[in-house]
């Protein structure tokens, strides 16, 4: 059978929490320079964490992160964000790098602005084991990200045991982010990005085209990898994932060149979580952003309910019913971005969202805590 037509129908449910919106676009605003608040940002690429798929059963696989910190935040105690991205990508969605001499690193910027960040790549993808595709659940995800907040916190990354663990996730695994804070209980503040209680009819109509058998992909030709690991389409980032009026087309080249995997099962077994109020079972302050043209969650549902994305008050509004009053839920939104908010022109709001919202709600474990005002984009 051709593996497509398995494929192909949980596609249209489950693509939305992988793409973003082709839309207009507000004109680029310049982007602040990051503080170097106490020394360079360093990043290390080397470390390896051992997971398990489920309790109970033997570390059989790695997964490899980026640890980003200044000589002081190398320190016990200090608040550490996890990174966890989203589906067919690695750490590299949150340290992507320098192009057309715009630096695309959610990873340093938030660094250097008091918080240490680790990137995780996800089983599948990056320097990470790649087991069968059917063991990778939704609930695999969360229990290897519980995994490394345990590592975060017990010393098991670089050595330091920091003291707070800040969780934030992108598009699919922002549902891992939600299920691990709701399984565990061992993060002290959650950020979701790319994704909401709401699935846009319109992207659930494009989504089953664009995802394909990675075995069948010229990049992973020969790989042996299973049928149930999918990548997306060659040529296809570009209109999934960014919004074309705040996007660079040499980052989406880049993007495209860069492409990773994603399990179907996973998929298959995230999206169901989304239109649910499992999230209510979140004790810890939320952020949710996302941009003002992400497709994926973005106007009219199934259900005939509209989503508002005009502004971080419209957003904390909708999700509101979706969280307990403990969530203190807020949500921000970048103007004119699509799905992938990290790769955006102004890519810079996230960071500045990010920072002022940890700062209130959770602190940098340095004797900071402000709870100052979030950005004119947050609600």
């Amino acid at each position: 059978m051709n593996p497509l037509a398995k494929i192909r129908p949980a596609l249209a449910v489950t693509g939305v929490l992988l793409a973003g919106a082709m839309g207009a676009a507000h004109a680029d605003a310049a982007a602040p320079s990051a503080p170097d608040l106490d020394g360079s940002v360093t990043c290390r690429q080397d470390l390896r964490l051992p997971v398990a798929l489920a309790a109970g059963q033997p570390a059989r696989y790695t997964v490899s992160g980026e640890l980003c910190a200044t000589a002081a935040e190398r320190r016990d105690g200090r608040t550490v964000q996890l990174l966890i991205p989203g589906a067919t990508y690695d750490h590299r969605y949150w340290d992507f790098g320098t192009i057309d001499g715009r630096r695309y690193s959610y990873a340093r910027d938030v660094a250097a602005h008091g918080y240490p960040t680790f990137a995780l790549d996800m089983l599948g993808t990056g320097d990470s084991s790649t087991p069968p595709s059917d063991q990778i659940t939704i609930d695999t995800a969360a229990f290897v990200a519980h995994q490394a907040v345990q590592a975060l916190r017990d010393g098991g990354v670089a050595g330091v045991r920091f003291g707070k663990v800040i969780e934030v996730g992108h598009s699919l695994n922002s549902i891992a982010v939600w299920q691990e804070a709701i399984t565990y209980h061992d993060v002290d503040g959650a950020i979701v990005t790319g994704v909401a209680h709401s699935i846009a009819a319109r992207f659930a109509q494009l989504a089953g085209t664009d995802f394909y058998p990675a075995s069948m992909d010229p990049k992973f030709a020969g790989s042996g990898l299973d049928s149930g690991w999918l990548t997306t389409l060659p040529g296809a980032r570009g209109s999934l994932f960014y919004s074309a009026g705040d996007a660079d087309p040499a980052v989406v080249a880049a993007d495209e060149a860069g492409k990773g995997l994603v399990s179907a099962t996973e998929l298959n077994t995230g999206v169901p979580l989304v239109p649910t109020t499992g999230t209510l079972a979140i004790r810890v302050p939320v952020l949710d952003i996302l941009g003002s043209n992400d497709l994926t969650t973005c106007g009219p549902n199934p259900q005939g309910h509209v989503f508002d994305c005009s502004s971080g008050a419209a957003i904390a509004a909708q999700e509101a019913p979706f969280y307990s009053p403990e969530a203190h839920i807020h949500g921000c939104v970048i103007p004119g971005s699509g799905h992938d908010i990290s790769l955006a022109l102004n890519n810079w709001l996230q960071v500045d969202d990010s920072v002022r919202w940890s700062n209130a709600y959770v602190g940098t474990g340095a004797g900071r805590h402000d709870h100052g005002a979030l950005p004119r984009n947050c609600g």
